[in-house]
């Protein structure tokens, strides 16, 4: 499950390339793995509540994207939810290669447009549900 390459990740397999294990898109001294970057810290919160995912931290990672996906009940929640992390995984190389701060605007610029990329994949009856749930959060 521990794939990505979070500084808690390096740390353990000893490819300690920064000088902490802090996650670096919020000031809380938390260390970054992939529960905290995705879900538990404040700007992911920020980013999911802005786009009405929510998430129960109180279940594994596959229980809980199991409840999310029925708990909202859209046909695209896997790709739209999947879409989310990865724009937040590269918001947060954009932080620690270029230095750049995360927003919660341009976190969701990037959503919304990844999602129009991705519309091509969707059946036709789908893209029209998924074009208006993304004009929702513009």
């Amino acid at each position: 499950m521990d794939r990505l390459n979070t500084k808690s990740m390096l740390r353990r397999r000893h490819l300690n390339i920064q000088d902490d294990a802090q996650c670096v898109m919020c000031n809380t001294g938390s260390e970054e793995d992939i529960d905290h970057l995705f879900f538990h810290c404040p700007f992911a919160s920020q980013c999911w509540a802005a786009i009405d995912f929510t998430w129960d931290t109180s279940l594994s990672l596959p229980e809980r994207f199991a409840r999310a996906s029925q708990d909202h009940d859209l046909q695209f929640f896997t790709e739209a939810s999947l879409i989310g992390a990865w724009e937040l995984w590269k918001l947060r190389n954009d932080k620690v290669f270029q230095r750049h701060d995360p927003t919660l605007s341009r976190w969701l610029a990037n959503l919304k447009n990844q999602c129009i990329l991705h519309l091509v994949r969707f059946r036709e009856d789908l893209r029209s549900s998924f074009y208006f749930w993304l004009d929702a959060f513009s």
